[in-house]
């Protein structure tokens, strides 16, 4: 089905490299846009600015001079983390929805059958590769880790910046946080009906922001249960994909006000206000990223004639976000962080930059078109009996 309701891409593109052309009049509305499988080019573009971030997050020591503007726009590239978050609540609470209000019911078999095949090969062969590496001596892994890995809890373990190689294993922890979210959101929407889950989100969002709070000023109460206090757990994070879930709770309510206001370039605001609470060290700030991220999103969905959105819906970046989820995956095999995390041999080179980004390319590219997309094709046709989109 064509992404722009007959425009090809080449034309679209064209108009946004040469701007003195006439563009069209009157840009299509996000919910017409939107296909039948609930595809938004413009959330591409934001997988892939996430990766970006998050690639440069991790490598900025190997990137970047320890004085440079890059190397301290870089130390805020974990952000890109709570982009993803936004995304993947407001994603699947759209999609839950949307089959809901088709169907009057939402299939949790269809569902878990989904998720299953779109993340667990692709994470299990990458998770695979680090420990067989690991094996043979070539990487330190601290391989007390794996039981959180294959078993989704690591974002309660240590993160691993130490001299023991879990580092390796440290970005899965977002995957066990969004594993979480996943167990328990499709039944919550099924069991509270769509009219009263807006409101059930929003306490569960604020209640997750009071605990954050009550563990802060009593002395960590939560690092009981870690041996370190890490903002990683679920209990004192999943409000970063609540609140994308309340943007598509509210996405109506919200289109009706934004489509009043005339100015396309909508997310400069925002943006501002989030770069604001980062530079301020405003208290709270993880709440006020949590809540600005998806609305930051929003405002790019919902004024696609934008700079910005037309950046975003390029080809180059919708490639790339199409496999930023391998990217995530393999990049910390190659973005060492301390002298004690370097690789030997050849895997020592493809540490160093550009053949780190040549690799991690590499090994997306062969993860995604080689397992990834057959794995989600299959999960598809297993559910199509279901009638789920």
């Amino acid at each position: 089905m064509p992404r722009h309701h007959g425009v090809p891409d080449g034309i679209h593109i064209f108009s946004f490299v040469f701007p003195f052309k006439k563009r069209r009049e009157a840009m299509v509305g996000a919910a017409e846009r939107q296909d039948a499988k609930g595809y938004l080019p413009t959330l591409d573009g934001w997988r892939a600015l996430s990766v970006i971030a998050v690639v440069l997050y991790h490598g900025r020591s190997e990137f970047f001079s320890d004085d440079s503007l890059m190397r301290r726009l870089s130390a805020h590239g974990y952000l890109g983390v709570d982009v993803f978050f936004a995304i993947s609540g407001f994603l699947i609470c759209s999609l839950l929805l949307k089959e809901y209000r088709r169907n009057g019911d939402i299939s949790l078999r269809a569902f878990y059958l989904r998720r299953c095949f779109r993340i667990l090969p692709a994470y299990y062969l990458a998770l695979t590769g680090i420990c067989t590496l690991g094996a043979l001596k070539l990487i330190p892994v601290n391989f007390a880790d794996l039981p959180s890995c294959l078993l989704f809890y690591r974002n309660y373990r240590p993160l691993g910046m130490d001299f023991q190689g879990g580092f390796y294993t440290a970005h899965f922890w977002s995957l066990a946080l969004e594993e979480h979210f996943y167990l328990f959101w499709p039944t919550l929407l099924l069991l509270s009906k769509p009219r009263r889950i807006g409101p059930i989100t929003f306490i569960l969002a604020m209640m997750v922001f009071g605990w954050r709070v009550v563990d802060g000023h009593y002395h960590h109460v939560a690092a009981l249960l870690s041996p370190q206090l890490q903002i990683t757990q679920t209990d004192k994070r999943i409000d970063a994909l609540l609140w994308g879930c309340l943007g598509a709770i509210y996405f109506p309510v919200i289109k009706s006000y934004v489509d009043r206001i005339r100015f396309s370039e909508l997310w400069i605001l925002i943006a501002a206000l989030i770069a604001a609470v980062i530079k301020l060290q405003v208290p709270g700030s993880i709440f006020f990223t949590a809540v600005f991220l998806p609305l930051l999103l929003l405002c790019t969905v919902l004024k696609p004639n934008s700079i910005l959105s037309r950046l975003l819906e390029s080809p180059p970046l919708r490639w790339l976000g199409g496999i930023s989820y391998s990217i995530y995956l393999w990049q910390e095999l190659f973005l060492p962080q301390t002298p004690c995390d370097d690789a030997r041999g050849v895997l020592g080179i493809l540490q160093h930059f550009p053949w780190n980004v040549i690799a991690i390319l590499a090994c997306a590219c062969l993860c995604r078109y080689l397992l990834e997309l057959p794995m989600i094709r299959l999960g598809h046709r297993l559910t199509e009996h279901l009638q789920i989109t």
